[in-house]
C-alpha cells in the first residue's frame, strides 16, 4: 500500500470524467460565469481505465467514485463503469444531479454500478430553481424514485448556503427518511468564486444541528474511520450526516485521491496543481512516485481552500 509520512494510506479514488455541467449552482458557478457548461475533451473510457488499473495493481482500491461536473454528460460513462467492474473495483459509485441519469440507469447498474449519491439541494421547486438555475426538480425526484427500486446504495447530498436553502434542512431530512435514504448536509467549502467570501453563505454544523433540534431529539453515531461525515439519529430513527469541513475537519484520516478529467492526480482539494498520469500508466515505479507525491499534498488537519472550482477537480 502507498502511504505518506503520517503514515496514511488511500483506498478511494474519485475520478472526475468531465468539467461540463448542465446546472449552474450558486456555490459552483458565479453569476458572471457563462461557461458553466464548457465543452472540452475528456479522456476515453479506456484511458481512464488504464489509469485506474495501474493504480489498483499498485494500491488496491475499495471504491472508485465517478464525479464531474455532471458525469452523466460524459458519453463514455456506461462503458467506463463496465471497465471498472472488469478491473475488479469492489464498489463503483456515482455522484450526480440526476437530471440526465434516468435513461442510463439500467445500463449503468447492469455494467456494475453499486451506489449513487444524488446532489439535491432543495425539495421546494422555487428554491431548487434559485440555487441550481434550472427548473428540473420533478425530473430529479423521478430519477431518485426509479433508482430506489434497485438494490444499490443511495444517498442524498445537500450543500447548504445561508439565506438560500437553509430552510430546506428539515423538509429534505423528512423526504430522505420517508424514502429510506440517509442524507448528508454539507458545509459550504472555501472554493472557486466563493474563495474570498464563503463565510457569507456558511451555514455551520451547529446551525444545522440547532435547526433539526427545533423538531427532533437527536443523538450522535460513532464516526467510522476516514468518513467525511459525522452522523446522527433522530429519536424516531431518521439518519443524517454532516460534512463539516469548517466546523469538524476530517482531513486527518482522509483516504481519498482524485483524478481530474485531464488525467491529473491530486491528493487534496486544497492544492491547485496535479500530477500528469499519461506516462505513469506504463511505468510502475513512476506511478508509485506520483502516488507518494499526491499523498504528500494531504492536509494534516484542515482543508485550507482553493481558487479552483469544484467542477474543475471533481465535486
Amino acid at each position: 500500500m502507498i502511504q505518506n509520512s503520517d503514515p496514511r494510506q488511500f483506498k478511494v479514488l474519485r475520478l472526475s470524467v468531465t468539467a461540463e455541467c448542465n446546472f449552474a449552482c450558486k456555490y459552483c458557478v458565479s453569476k458572471d460565469d457563462i461557461q458553466y457548461r464548457t465543452h472540452h475533451t475528456s479522456l476515453s473510457p479506456e484511458e481512464y481505465g488504464n489509469i485506474v488499473r495501474k493504480i489498483h495493481q499498485i494500491n488496491k482500491l475499495s471504491t472508485v467514485r465517478l464525479t464531474g461536473g455532471e458525469p452523466t454528460l460524459y458519453k463514455g460513462l456506461i462503458d467506463l463503469v463496465g471497465i471498472l467492474q472488469e478491473i475488479g473495483i469492489p464498489e463503483i459509485h456515482l455522484t450526480t444531479n440526476g437530471s440526465h441519469l434516468e435513461g442510463q440507469l439500467d445500463s449503468l447498474i447492469q455494467n456494475g454500478l453499486t451506489g449513487i449519491n444524488f446532489s439535491l439541494d432543495a425539495i421546494d421547486k422555487d428554491i431548487f430553481r434559485k440555487l441550481t438555475g434550472r427548473d428540473q426538480i420533478e425530473k430529479v425526484l423521478s430519477c431518485i424514485d426509479r433508482a430506489l427500486k434497485y438494490d444499490i446504495s443511495i444517498k442524498i447530498n445537500t450543500t447548504l448556503m445561508k439565506g438560500i436553502n437553509d430552510s430546506q434542512i428539515i423538509p429534505l431530512l423528512e423526504y430522505a427518511s420517508s424514502h429510506g435514504m440517509a442524507i448528508r448536509f454539507l458545509e459550504l467549502m472555501k472554493m472557486g468564486h466563493l474563495y474570498h467570501n464563503y463565510h457569507q453563505y456558511l451555514f455551520s454544523e451547529q446551525e444545522i444541528l440547532s435547526t433539526i433540534q427545533t423538531k427532533y431529539l437527536i443523538h450522535p453515531v460513532e464516526r467510522k474511520a476516514s468518513s467525511t461525515a459525522n452522523y446522527w439519529l433522530t429519536e424516531d430513527g431518521k439518519k443524517f450526516g454532516i460534512i463539516a469541513n469548517e466546523s469538524s475537519p476530517f482531513c486527518g484520516d482522509c483516504n481519498r485521491l482524485r483524478v481530474d478529467y485531464n488525467g491529473f492526480l491530486y491528493g487534496c482539494l486544497s492544492v491547485n496543481y496535479g500530477f500528469p498520469l499519461d506516462q505513469a500508466v506504463n511505468d510502475e515505479e513512476y506511478m508509485k512516485d506520483i502516488l507518494v507525491k499526491a499523498m504528500s499534498q494531504k492536509q494534516k488537519e484542515k482543508f485550507v481552500g482553493s481558487t479552483l472550482s469544484m467542477k474543475a477537480i471533481g465535486g
